[in-house]
């Protein structure tokens, strides 16, 4: 077994923070999202709002699930009006999702809730800090990714 370079217990302290804050994160999330709609949806609403549309096949391998999980998902949005579905021109087995006006009203709306919550995290970090912080993150997202341990995106 290979010598780790650190002590372990540092690798599992940098964990558990992320996952603290990850949990907090979320539960902010939560209580600022419509009863209708979940973090998951949320983010997949989020997606489709500054991505624009996008296939059940791409939304699953982004978010980590399987097709027909995604599928299952999209139809709940569909039903609730935020999100509408269509064949793709040159593939009628594919499935276009795009986001609705009343999505894009729903999100626009939760963003404007949350704005307090992410304007002090900026003050508290400084935004040239949260800019370091996001690219270590991702350096460890792929870090995760490299080594076949998952983490949601």
């Amino acid at each position: 077994m290979k010598k780790l370079l650190t002590d372990p217990s540092v690798t599992y302290r940098a964990l558990r923070l992320m996952r603290i804050i990850s949990e907090n994160a979320q539960r902010t999330l939560e209580q600022r999202l419509p009863s209708t709609l979940t973090s998951r949806q949320f983010e997949v609403l989020n997606r489709l709002y500054f991505l624009g549309e996008q296939t059940l096949s791409e939304l699953a391998t982004v978010f980590e699930v399987s097709a027909a999980s995604m599928s299952q998902m999209v139809a709940r949005l569909r039903a609730g009006g935020v999100v509408e579905t269509a064949a793709k021109s040159n593939d009628a087995r594919a499935k276009l999702v795009r986001i609705t006006e009343k999505g894009k009203g729903i999100l626009e709306s939760t963003a404007q809730l949350l704005q307090p919550d992410f304007q002090a995290v900026e003050q508290a970090l400084g935004a040239k800090r949260l800019q370091s912080l996001l690219e270590e993150l991702e350096a460890v997202h792929d870090a995760f990714s490299a080594t076949n341990l998952a983490l949601e995106d």
